[in-house]
């Protein structure tokens, strides 16, 4: 079993927004093949950091998720949002 954790910040205000992707992103990483949990929490004491957490059956498994890439959208920020690498998270979600 390989298990992956993160932490993440976002700007204040634009907590909504980042609960919507992490919808997203759990909904997705559900999908790939070996990963047997994924979920996020929202901290209880400062409501701008999110717990991510994901377990993968294998390396292999692991290795794989971390190279799915998102199709680009129109106007939009992109970045791929892995538990264990986070890229270019933003604040900014016009």
């Amino acid at each position: 079993m390989i298990t992956s954790v993160a932490m993440l910040t976002a700007q204040l205000g634009h907590e909504p927004k980042v609960v919507e992707i992490l919808n997203e992103f759990v909904a997705q990483e559900k999908k790939v093949s070996g990963c047997t949990k994924v979920y996020f929490k929202q901290a209880l004491d400062t409501r701008d950091t999110f717990f991510v957490y994901s377990e993968y059956d294998t390396l292999e498994h692991f290795r794989a998720s971390d190279q799915a890439v998102d199709p680009p959208k129109e106007g939009k920020i992109q970045f791929r949002l892995k538990p264990h690498i986070v890229k270019a998270f933003f604040g900014n979600f016009e």
